[in-house]
């Protein structure tokens, strides 16, 4: 995806969503300038204002390999299989739970 469509897709997302630049701008904690700004095909978003921008629409910014999905267009029978990556290396197992031996030795 370039930039020019995020960008539109974002801008698709808050039309229909009926949203203002200022109701974006009170959900992402962005002013409204900085948002119009982000939004414009001009625009060239930070980071940090891309992923507020995106929360704010209620979306989900997700990475995938370049070329992942392509054999969709070529393939009528392909299905993509939706992946989280991130959320189990960020937590790592929990430990197991601490026990304590209580029994006493008879003498």
């Amino acid at each position: 995806m370039t930039k020019q469509e995020l960008i539109t897709t974002l801008a698709a997302r808050r039309d229909a969503a009926g949203l203002s630049t200022a109701e974006i701008a009170l959900r992402s904690g962005l002013t409204e300038r900085s948002v119009r700004n982000a939004l414009s095909l001009q625009g060239n978003p930070q980071l940090s204002s891309l992923l507020a921008l995106v929360d704010a629409l209620g979306l989900e910014l997700q990475l995938a390999p370049k070329g992942f999905g392509e054999t969709a267009a070529t393939d009528p029978g392909y299905r993509p299989v939706t992946t989280r990556v991130g959320h189990a290396i960020a937590q790592a197992p929990a430990p197991p739970p601490y026990t304590t031996n209580n029994k006493r030795r008879s003498p």
